[in-house]
This record gives structure tokens, sequence and C-alpha cells, in this order.
């Protein structure tokens, strides 16, 4: 890419530190702002058949949990890459490819995504909200618990790629030292996510008939890594005295 100019750098907005380099949508934005609209609607409430009474009108509204934390994954997914572009506001050849990547990674596992989470919400109410998909195996469930640590491993692999491509450019971006080392804060979370993916994964194969489904709990890392990487790139922020808006050395 051409590199930035320092008076298109210093017009930028700043949020948090950070210049906006891409604060007016890319061609590329937009696609993608569609792409998860889309997303989302494969992810509507449909039914079968219009409820016929009272108690499957009831049935029907019991797949609504489902379906909000299904699309809430979406719209985070969306907001991290809409943050993305904001951030670096590449529209270039690698960028249009990393896009791509996320949304067949979306595209390939929404409605499994789907699936698992009514199943997740079956067990946790113990049969209250309904589950429609039938396991037949166990073997069933542990396919189905890698299948998602896999898709969830990818598209956390992406973001990773995304930031570190972005940090790649930092001369032609004229990332600050700030900047430079946020960048590379996110990085390693998302590497942290992806690898909770694996172990999810890794969890569903060994772990013995009827303990599979706690494999998901691997996620729950996440609550615990991200904060901490943010603790210990922010102390080493500190010892450098890195501020922000600083220029690069």
């Amino acid at each position: 890419m051409n590199p930035l100019s320092p008076q298109f750098v210093d017009s930028c907005p700043v949020e948090r530190g950070f210049r906006m380099r891409g604060e007016a949508m890319t061609r590329i934005e937009v696609f993608v702002d569609a792409a998860f609209a889309f997303a989302v609607t494969m992810l509507m409430i449909s039914f079968d058949h219009i409820p016929g009474n009272f108690q499957e009108m009831v049935e029907a509204i019991k797949t609504i949990p489902a379906f909000i934390l299904a699309a809430t994954q979406l719209i985070w997914i969306w907001y991290e890459h809409s943050k993305w572009s904001k951030l670096y506001g590449l529209e270039d050849v690698p960028t249009v490819v990393l896009s791509a990547a996320l949304l067949i990674v979306i595209l390939v596992y929404i409605y499994p995504l789907r699936i698992m989470l009514s199943g997740m919400m079956g067990w946790m109410s113990n049969g209250y909200f309904p589950y429609a998909f039938t396991m037949r195996s166990y073997d069933d469930m542990t396919g189905m618990f890698v299948f998602m640590g896999i898709g969830f491993t990818a598209l956390s692999l992406v973001f990773y790629l995304m930031y570190r491509y972005a940090r790649k450019l930092a001369s032609s971006l004229l990332l600050s030292n700030f900047e430079l080392h946020e960048t590379r804060t996110v990085e390693l979370i998302w590497l942290g996510i992806a690898s909770t993916g694996l172990l999810a994964v890794v969890l569903a194969l060994i772990l013995p008939d009827g303990y599979i489904q706690f494999s998901g709990f691997a996620f729950m890392l996440i609550a615990a890594w991200i904060p901490w990487i943010r603790v210990r790139k922010g102390r080493e922020m500190e010892r450098a005295g890195i501020r922000p808006h600083e220029s690069r050395s």
C-alpha cells in the first residue's frame, strides 16, 4: 500500500489514544456489513408452519433465547471487524482475502452455531428450551464439538492475521509506538482466543462419554486471558514510557 501522509494521520479522529485511519467506510466494509446482515437474516426465527394453537406458539417462543445468543455472537464478530477497519482503513488485496475468509467461516458455521446454542439452552434448562437436532451417539456429540471448536479457532486466527498484517504495515500506516503496542496486544489476544478453540477440540476428543459437553467450558478461559494480557502488556508499555500519539522511534 502507499504510505499515509503525516497530514492525513494528524487529521484522523482519535479514540482511546488510537487514530481512526478508516473512519470513512470502505467498499470492503460495506460488503462485509451486507454479508453480516444476510447472516443474521439466516438466523432469524423460522417456523415449519404457523403455530396453530397457543401451545405451539409457546414452543416457538422458547427458541428465541438460542436465536438471541447466536445473533449476539454474530454482532460481536461484525463489531470486531468494523473496529479493525476503522483503526487501520486498509483496502488492499490481503484485506479482501482476510475479510472473505472471515465471511466464509461465518456462513459455514452459522447453522451449527445455532444448533449448538440450542443444545446448550436445552441442556442447561433440563429440556425446558426445545432442541430439535438429534444426536444418535456420543460420537455425534464429539464431532459437533470438534467441528465448532475448529470453526471458532479459524475465526479467531483470521482476526489474529488481520492485526498481524496491520502491524507489518506500521511504517506505511505511520503507527505511533502506542498504536503499534496496542496492535500487538490485540494480536496476542486473538491468538489466545484461538487457543481456547483448540483446547475445546482436544477436550472433546479425550473426555469420556457423558462429559463431552464440558469441553465447551474451555471458552470460559477467554474471560481470564483478555484482562491478563491487557495488564501484562500495559505494564510493559509503562516501563517503556510509551504514551498515546508518541512518534515511532
